[in-house]
């Protein structure tokens, strides 16, 4: 993996995608180009003194040229107020890229099980594998995201799309409180990745999110039969 070393990038755009959840897109200008794996992360040097902010990169790796982030902005956090405060054309300062939460270079089934913003890596390493211009393997795919409301959802339909268009993916998202209009899956997403995902103990589980749904899944994964080793987890709070 390549070195880490510090980056200047241009501000081309922070969107609400919803809820509490943005996206902003970086254009690297000095370097011009970053070499990361899907999975890996970067530190935003924020313009107060030492202050740095931890991101996994949203985008994948084939398009070096410009990188996307994911924000879920917390009330009076000092990362959430200067991300959300980006303007297009300002300059950002980072260093990366960093990070071993990777995918293995094996032919198993990879399952992914994220809660809110920890779907940011997956996205990375989903995309890459279907999209890019190689892949390690023709693996099977299984995504599961679990969020609260229905006020929190996006990229849905980026994720429908993708299970649509490779038979090799499958994507299930679950609301753990969603109103009676919602008519897709519900409950926490723990419970969906041990009653729902065959071939378990033949299977690599990558875990990224709340640090109590990481728990509880892997004690649960264990239980079921699925070595230690072959599950990979990554907490983001």
């Amino acid at each position: 993996m390549q070195t880490p070393v510090l980056y200047t990038a241009t501000v081309l755009s922070v969107d609400r995608l919803a809820g509490d959840y943005y996206l902003g897109r970086f254009r690297l200008a000095d370097p011009l180009e970053m070499k990361f794996a899907a999975g890996q992360y970067v530190i935003f040097h924020l313009p107060a003194p030492k202050l740095r902010h931890t991101m996994s990169i949203a985008s994948a790796p084939s398009n070096a040229g410009e990188i996307e982030i994911l924000q879920h902005t917390v009330a009076g956090g000092a990362g959430s107020a200067w991300f959300t405060g980006l303007q297009a054309g300002e300059t950002v300062r980072f260093t990366g890229p960093f990070g071993k939460f990777t995918l293995e270079d094996t032919d198993r089934q990879k399952v992914f099980v994220a809660t809110g913003s920890g779907i940011a890596p997956f996205r990375s390493m989903i995309i890459e594998e279907l999209k890019g211009p190689r892949t390690i393997h023709d693996n099977q795919m299984t995504l599961y995201w679990g969020l609260r409301h229905e006020t929190d959802v996006f990229w849905k339909d980026e994720f429908e799309s993708l299970a649509k268009d490779h038979l090799n993916f499958r994507f299930l998202l679950t609301l753990s409180k969603p109103t009676d209009a919602w008519t897709g899956a519900v409950g926490r997403v723990t419970d969906h990745v041990t009653r729902e995902t065959p071939h378990r103990a033949h299977s690599e589980f990558y875990l990224c999110g709340r640090r109590q749904m990481i728990v509880d899944t892997r004690a649960l994964l264990i239980e079921n039969g699925v070595p230690e080793d072959r599950i990979f987890t990554e907490t983001f709070f």
